[in-house]
């Protein structure tokens, strides 16, 4: 755990609240700060600049994000002029680093909320547009995720894995899933993976509360959309990612 009950003997700077959670970063910061170990270009995510283009503008729309993670997608949705953006955070570790965020890059828009996005989105009004990035391949049950957040948007843009039975990730994923089958009721198929020991060791680790996730196939999520009336673009598509095959999607109704 990075943070300690110790006072600080050194002046006040943007890199000591970054190190509040050094160790645990999956994001890559802008400009000199440093936060290991992250890697992942979020701040200058190209996929939310894509999704402008198909979903947006988001210039003075209301964004609901589902599991900002870190604040970068919060930040470019700011810089890319949305009137509010609403993110919901469940994992309280992530939240923190989202305050972080806001303090360091001045977010007056944004408003992080704690605790878990299924029971808001259960009870929440309507939004102009969803983000739901690094989220469904998460969920045990991702098509009441889908349900929840098309009665409340008729803008999506989702980024996930799926699965592909003959593609899986290259760090032994294979051994952990169970073999795709129809979820209950419904035309939409999906396979259940255990989460690696490994990952939920990690302090920083921003999966799901279960034991388990259901990634759903590709063709199955992409039908979910178009069976409830939304066009639907991809890219992004990325059979070889090395977490298993991932797509950014953007759905429009």
């Amino acid at each position: 755990m990075a943070i300690e009950s110790k006072l600080l003997d050194v002046g006040p700077s943007d890199q000591n609240i970054v190190d509040l959670f050094q160790g645990e970063w999956s994001s890559r910061m802008p400009g000199d700060l440093v936060a290991e170990p992250g890697h992942a270009e979020l701040f200058a995510d190209h996929r939310l600049h894509w999704a402008n283009t198909l979903i947006g503008p988001f210039a003075d729309l209301d964004v609901l994000e589902l599991g900002p993670l870190e604040g970068a997608h919060a930040t470019l949705l700011e810089g890319l002029g949305a009137r509010s953006v609403t993110s919901v955070e469940a994992n309280p570790r992530a939240f923190l680093k989202c305050l972080c965020v806001k303090e360091l890059f001045g977010l007056t828009r944004t408003r992080f909320k704690l605790g878990s996005f299924l029971p808001y989105l259960e009870s929440c009004g309507r939004y102009d547009a969803v983000i739901a990035c690094g989220v469904l391949y998460h969920m045990a049950e991702p098509l009441r995720l889908l349900d929840l957040i098309t009665a409340r948007t008729d803008r999506v843009f989702l980024w996930t894995h799926v699965h592909q039975a003959d593609i899986v990730g290259t760090r032994g994923d294979r051994a952990l899933f169970w073999p795709p089958l129809p979820i209950d009721g419904t035309p939409y198929r999906g396979a259940r993976r255990l989460y690696p020991d490994i990952a939920k060791s990690w302090q920083g680790f921003s999966g799901g509360g279960e034991s388990h996730a259901v990634w759903l196939e590709r063709d199955s999520l992409l039908a979910y959309f178009r069976d409830r009336g939304f066009t639907v673009t991809i890219d992004f598509d990325e059979s070889d990612h090395v977490n298993g095959p991932a797509l950014a999607l953007c759905a429009r109704r």
